[in-house]
């Protein structure tokens, strides 16, 4: 592909055909490594075949009075008005920066109570179709207004409720394949608000009329910074990585950043000023150690798959859910992140098993 066709963030995308063939070959063992760990690991616990099961991912609610939730949602949208005209006054219309003085407690305040609404609005989207919509479409103008990319997340959290409470099989399918798109295209939009000339609701509204290209562009930005970024940061990785067993020790090391060394080294582990080098990158810097280590993992994640059959068959969804959170993040922070970034979420997850073990009383049979 032309050079100049390519994003290159952080100039991490100038590779030779070597160092992707060298990438490849990393991946691959990554996988197998990780398969035998996760083989050893069903050989070891006599688990042959995971049990076929089916669970209801709907979730029954508490009952609610809906007269309740109006009136919160009301007042919150009351407080919310207040709050923005405090924090932002006329700016919020139209400003010639992105980012505004303003105070932190305020904000945090205000993007957890507009979190809180959405979550009403969603739950109000059987019985006040007509008022749910007016709860989404308000918090998204106001999250537009000050450029916040939490718009997208709001949304998702919109979307997601009524896609576990209140669709059936058939409505769920067609909401999916209509739904992903959007929300790819609106989080590209979300991203240019930044990026435009002049700031605030005015000039955000008129973008997509205005610069329309530019929209497509971060749509198209923000699916090779998913997919494809992580790809290049760990060819980067593999190159730069400075071997010191002292830094993988670190890396690993289940402490608090200021209980190690962390904070005096992380400099250190970049590709520049822009990219932190990649977990994969730093581990497979030591083959030897990569093997132990995706060997390891896979027996983490067939654990904690076999905890979540478990939590799911006991009707257990909410902390089922966490629980594969918390593991799956492993994943897209390994690509995109730091050694010590990633593996964080495993010990997390690993935090969560023993207390569901201690405190829920969970029995894993064999």
């Amino acid at each position: 592909m032309p050079y100049d066709w390519k994003f290159n963030i952080a100039g991490t995308d100038r590779v030779n055909n070597a160092q992707l063939w060298a990438s490849i070959d990393v991946f691959v063992r990554m996988i197998i490594y990780f398969s035998i760990g996760v083989l050893f690991y069903k050989y070891a616990f006599n688990i042959r075949k995971n049990k076929r099961f089916k669970v209801d991912l709907k979730i029954k609610l508490p009952p609610i009075k809906t007269n309740y939730l109006v009136d919160a949602a009301l007042g919150l949208i009351f407080f919310e008005t207040i709050l923005v005209s405090v924090l932002y006054g006329k700016q919020i219309f139209i400003r010639e920066t992105y980012a505004v003085d303003y105070n932190k407690l305020g904000v945090m305040l205000l993007e957890y109570s507009l979190l809180f609404l959405m979550f009403i609005g969603s739950l109000l989207y059987k019985e006040k179709r007509a008022l749910s919509r007016i709860i989404v479409l308000f918090v998204t103008l106001l999250c537009i207004g000050f450029g916040s990319r939490m718009a997208t997340i709001y949304l998702l959290v919109y979307f997601f409720v009524i896609f576990i409470l209140f669709l059936n099989k058939r409505q769920k399918f067609f909401y999916v394949l209509n739904g992903i798109p959007l929300v790819l295209l609106f989080f590209g939009y979300n991203l240019s608000l930044r990026f435009s000339k002049t700031h605030g609701l005015g000039p955000y509204l008129y973008l997509p009329f205005s610069d329309s290209s530019e929209i497509i562009k971060n749509t198209f930005f923000n699916i090779y910074y998913t997919l494809i970024f992580g790809v290049f940061a760990t060819i980067k990785t593999l190159a730069k990585y400075p071997f010191n067993y002292d830094y993988l020790m670190t890396s690993l090391n289940p402490a608090p950043g200021f209980l190690t060394d962390w904070y005096i080294i992380f400099k250190k582990l970049r590709i520049n000023h822009y990219a932190p080098f990649t977990g994969i990158g730093e581990i497979f810097s030591y083959p030897t150690i990569a093997f132990f280590f995706y060997f390891i993992v896979g027996m983490i994640f067939s654990h904690s798959e076999r905890i979540i059959q478990r939590l799911f068959m006991n009707k257990k969804i909410g902390p089922g859910f966490i629980l594969f959170l918390l593991t799956s993040a492993f994943i897209p922070f390994s690509f995109e992140y730091n050694l010590r970034s990633s593996v964080r979420f495993l010990y997390y997850a690993l935090i969560f098993m023993m207390m569901l073990s201690i405190f829920s009383k969970i029995k894993i049979k064999k």
